[in-house]
């Protein structure tokens, strides 16, 4: 019906009629978008106007490093196998090591309060044949005052012809009457003070002796270094300092002690290792040698 309304207006007014919208064909065409290349960043040929591109060095301030010492040290002759360093136990103690020969294969164990006093002690066997190196077990009980006590367990023995000490070694630990224990690992270490020179039994002829050696120090003390005769009367000592880095690291000692002796005989070299708190041994070894007017 609108259709027929609009015709019948057009015949009517003929304006109406041109004024209906057509169609426009335009003959230029739209325009085209396409992305455009994407271009990497161009390289240009190095020629001989091409500026070198220079690096300098960076400025290195030295800044002083300590030297290690790599020493060939023999193994420790006395051996703490358990408890290990900084064990908290209650009593008794299981004591573990390995050492030897020894005098009559008898291995000494003390138990040292704070204070130095002796907790306790006992002697026990190496259990190998006699005359050879082995392992050795003890128990050692004890009592306190207190909860709990630091304490050093000290393990020595004598030598094997000659009976006098001949090495002692020791370990820290934590006494407890009460709590639960901890039991630390032990590690099996070089021996903490060597002599170098003079070797076993050498034959030493003058009235002085050059001792060399090596050592690792747990405490900020000289090492003593004694020289005694076969009667075990001290002919000479003198106190040594190792040069080491820091402490607690491994340094050399070298010390000259002057004797006198009226015949020739045997003595020894002793080399100590002490400690003010408590005033006892922490290391001792020692050396025999042969001495002459």
């Amino acid at each position: 019906m609108a259709a027929a309304v609009l015709a019948a207006l057009s015949a009517c007014n003929p304006t109406l009629a041109s004024l209906s919208p057509s169609p426009v064909v335009s003959d230029v065409p739209s325009p085209t978008i396409s992305p455009s290349p994407v271009r990497g960043p161009s390289v240009l040929p190095l020629v001989d106007l091409t500026p070198s591109l220079i690096l300098e060095p960076p400025v290195l301030v030295p800044t002083p490093t300590p030297t290690l010492l790599s020493l060939p040290l023999p193994p420790e002759k006395l051996i703490l196998e358990a408890p290990g360093p900084g064990s908290q136990l209650g009593t008794p103690i299981r004591v573990v090591g390995w050492g030897g020969p020894s005098y009559r294969d008898l291995v000494q164990l003390r138990l040292l309060g704070e204070d130095g006093r002796v907790l306790a002690q006992v002697r026990t066997y190496l259990l190998v044949p006699s005359g050879r190196s082995g392992r050795f077990v003890a128990d050692l009980a004890f009592q306190l005052p207190t909860v709990a006590e630091a304490a050093i367990l000290e393990a020595s023995y004598d030598h094997p012809l000659t009976g006098r000490l001949d090495h002692l070694t020791t370990r820290r630990l934590v006494l407890l009457t009460s709590g639960r224990p901890l039991l630390q690992p032990s590690m099996t270490a070089a021996e903490k003070l060597t002599i170098f020179s003079p070797r076993e039994d050498r034959v030493i002829q003058g009235d002085s002796i050059l001792i060399q050696g090596a050592a690792w120090l747990d405490e900020d003390l000289p090492l003593l270094v004694e020289l005694i005769d076969r009667q075990g009367n001290l002919l000479s000592s003198a106190e040594v300092v190792p040069a080491a880095p820091s402490p607690g690291q491994l340094g050399t000692f070298e010390v000259t002690l002057s004797y006198d002796v009226p015949l020739a005989q045997y003595g020894w070299i002793a080399v100590s290792e002490r400690s003010l708190d408590p005033p006892t041994l922490l290391h001792y070894t020692s050396l025999r040698v042969y001495l002459e007017p």
